[in-house]
């Protein structure tokens, strides 16, 4: 309990430097005297949030699958990673979406996943785009905070193959895709603000003192909360400069990639995601959205640690053969891992009586099933925290993905009673 300050820190408590504002994450200190200690019910609702990660090309079936529904399912082979984390998980398959004719079929995938508008209502030429969910939950949680949604990508290809519709899955309106940022260094300058004394001086130096004075005046429990926050920022930042050396140093790296970006796959999403989290973590903003890769492509990626060399996943995915079908399954797993990485992560952040995944509606999934068949229909999306029923829920017959939408739509403050070709809310999805 924090019995330091006598009158409880403003929600927007900021520690402030040369060039330097860092927001602080949620303290006991910032609960008034009366409710500290008090219990979940009259405690402060912690805000909720939004993350939506798309990965491209489809799955294998046969191994991200499982055979069993609800509480008790086993995890198929590409979905053994959600092993730490799979009380923390609910699968829903089973639910389609309708392909436009008009535009090639991997355009659609990722462009029109969380679009509002239906598929007949083609707003953008022959594209059927639309403000998209992720900016639907930002008009009604974004009026608090600094930035209203943040919009990330780890497609760091210079090869400008495809056209935004194969890499932008977030939608301001037809036609108005969001900006993404990929560049880790961009973000954390957006984030943490930028030091006036030099680009190598570290965010935490030039608000240190004031942090300092603050950890005086916090209970033992916020003064730990407080420390772990700036590690993390201080491991942020370290990371990435980290990796802008390894860009520097490789002077022929198996796939171009930008300063800043790290040099193995895995740290690069790992990067990006803890960015998206800390940002959750200080309630700068409180909807995101990542693009693992884009849609198609066809230029060849290192999966580090997976294969010793560069894999065309779109090109694996109608390739016939038990060899294409068991790489296709290494990509689902490496995709999977980050996903339980980031669960993770959201679960060891305290937040008031819980966590920070209590809070936060993470889902991960592709606009296509099948990518050798295009196969719109029986859609797989990954979904933890947010208070969601845990478990696989599978869906048969011709229920539309954008009930799931309109769920989530409605659980992020959302008045409405339609989204696309919605039919109704997944009341089964709530706990």
């Amino acid at each position: 309990m924090n019995l330091a300050l006598s009158r409880p820190l403003s929600r927007r408590t900021f520690l402030r430097g040369a060039g330097v504002t860092l927001a602080l994450p949620v303290l006991n200190a910032m609960t008034p005297s009366s409710l500290r200690g008090a219990t979940s019910s009259s405690a402060v609702t912690p805000p909720k949030r939004f993350a939506f990660i798309y990965t491209p090309n489809g799955y294998n079936q046969s191994t991200f699958l499982p055979t069993q529904t609800g509480l008790n399912w086993s995890l198929p082979t590409a979905l053994q990673p959600l092993a730490p984390v799979q009380s923390d998980i609910t699968l829903v398959t089973g639910l389609d979406r309708t392909y436009v004719g008009g535009t090639g079929v991997h355009a659609q995938c990722g462009a029109c996943w969380l679009t509002s508008s239906p598929p007949v209502e083609t707003l953008d030429g022959a594209f059927p785009t639309n403000i998209t969910l992720d900016q639907v939950i930002a008009q009604e949680q974004g009026r608090d905070t600094m930035l209203p949604s943040l919009e990330l990508s780890c497609n760091d290809f210079v090869d400008n193959k495809e056209t935004k519709y194969f890499e932008c899955i977030s939608w301001a309106g037809p036609g108005y895709a969001a900006n993404t940022e990929k560049d880790p260094r961009a973000v954390f300058r957006r984030l943490f603000g930028r030091p006036t004394s030099g680009p190598t001086r570290s965010v935490l130096d030039v608000v240190l003192a004031e942090a300092r004075d603050l950890q005086r005046r916090l209970g033992r429990d916020d003064r730990q909360k407080l420390d772990e926050y700036l590690t993390s920022v201080r491991s942020t930042e370290q990371r990435i400069e980290r990796a802008e050396r390894a860009a520097t140093r490789i002077q022929q790296p198996p796939i171009p990639e930008p300063v800043g970006i790290p040099e193995k796959r895995g740290d690069y999403l790992r990067l990006q995601a803890e960015l998206f989290v800390l940002a959750f973590q200080q309630d700068l903003t409180r909807v995101a959205t990542l693009v693992v890769d884009p849609e198609r492509w066809d230029s060849p990626r290192m999966f580090h640690d997976v294969f010793d060399k560069p894999q065309n996943h779109h090109v694996l995915t109608h390739t016939k053969g038990d060899d294409a079908k068991a790489a296709i399954t290494k990509i689902d797993r490496f995709h999977i891992e980050f996903y339980a990485h980031v669960v993770s992560r959201l679960k060891s952040i305290r937040e008031g009586n819980g966590t920070l995944l209590d809070s936060t509606v993470l889902a991960m999934g592709s606009g296509i099933s099948d990518g050798d068949s295009h196969n719109y229909g029986d859609l797989q999306v990954l979904l933890a925290g947010g208070g969601l029923r845990r478990g696989h829920l599978r869906y048969e017959g011709d229920r539309p993905l954008a009930d799931l939408w309109l769920t989530l739509a409605q659980q992020g403050g959302a008045r409405r009673p339609r989204f696309a070709d919605s039919t109704g809310p997944l009341k089964e999805l709530l706990a």
